[in-house]
């Protein structure tokens, strides 16, 4: 048994439940009129999807048999897009954890492992700032439509 292996075909399965989320995080912000954040989140639907493709080769490259888990319905009930926002961080910052949680485990157990997930590692401090960058924008505008349809205007060319 391979405990490293293990917890990185949990994380690809929690990685395709990263993009279910951000999808109806997508839906809810052309919902609510903002055409450049929903164009923002499915660009990070599409790139969860991606981290999660690569993890399944890598599995799949060392013999692992790999198993899709269980998926929760996402939350689609936002109060409004700065809730939206402070949730995929802190979400993001999940992921960030698990990512280590299995970076400290593969350091013992598994050095292919160890040496797959650092990408990762170096990935989530881009994920985390991006999110970071944008509510510290969202808190300035404080809800003023004109401030958010330039944040609007901004996201849509990522």
């Amino acid at each position: 048994m391979n405990k490293a292996l293990d917890k990185l075909n949990e994380q690809l399965s929690f990685e395709y439940e990263s993009a279910y989320i951000y999808k109806q995080m997508e839906i809810f912000a052309d919902g609510y009129d903002l055409p450049g954040f929903a164009h923002w989140l499915g660009k990070q639907s599409m790139e969860e999807v991606e981290h999660a493709e690569k993890m399944k080769s890598f599995l799949l490259d060392v013999g692992y048999d790999v198993k899709l888990l269980e998926m929760s319905t996402p939350k689609n009930d936002y109060k409004d897009i700065h809730e939206v926002i402070q949730t995929a961080y802190e979400h993001e910052k999940e992921v960030t954890r698990r990512i280590h949680e299995i970076a400290n485990l593969a350091k013992e157990e598994d050095k292919r492992v160890y040496s797959f997930i650092q990408w990762y590692i170096d990935e989530q401090v881009e994920e985390e700032a991006n999110f970071s960058h944008l509510l510290a924008m969202l808190e300035r505008a404080k809800g003023n439509w004109g401030g958010m349809y330039i944040i609007d205007g901004q996201l849509a060319s990522r």
